[in-house]
């Protein structure tokens, strides 16, 4: 059994799953069992994994691991599978929606934009409270104008074009 599980024993793989954790919880707000998770099934090989062997893999309570890959699943950055004649389901990376899943969370960065922009019009008039506003204001205008470039490029030279 042991064999195919690629424990995470191995000092720096379980100290990279602990990097990406610890990244995943301050930068998604994400449980840290969470991040391991998602750590775990970028590299993991096969690519599959019941959440048996991610509980097994990671030194994690089943609990932890249910309650997580739900959180996961939800996001969309992970995906459940069966298979005729295997009882237990099957979680992998879904690595092809990364670029949609940031995709989205710049549109909600971006829409700062107009919230700061109502702010503006609201303190016209109050010159301090509107120099710090304008401030962000002025950053999200420049980061919303960049952004469709950016995807622009991302479609044109940056999505990978072979698959192993």
């Amino acid at each position: 059994m042991s064999d195919y599980l690629q424990r995470t024993d191995r000092p720096a793989m379980s100290e990279w799953i602990e990097q990406m954790a610890a990244h995943f919880e301050a930068s998604e707000g994400m449980p840290l069992i969470a991040g391991r998770i998602l750590a775990f099934l970028l590299v993991c090989d096969p690519p599959e994994r019941t959440a048996a062997e991610l509980s097994h893999g990671l030194a994690a309570s089943t609990g932890s691991i249910s309650t997580n890959v739900r959180l996961l699943l939800r996001l969309g950055v992970i995906s459940k599978t069966t298979r005729q004649g295997r009882e237990a389901a099957l979680y992998r990376v879904e690595e092809d929606r990364w670029p949609e899943l940031v995709r989205q969370r710049m549109q909600r960065v971006t829409g700062l934009e107009e919230l700061t922009a109502q702010g503006l019009r609201m303190f016209s008039g109050q010159s301090e409270r509107a120099r710090r506003l304008r401030t962000v204001n002025e950053f999200y205008q420049w980061l919303s104008g960049e952004m469709p470039e950016l995807w622009r490029r991302w479609e044109r030279e940056g999505k990978p074009r072979l698959r192993f």
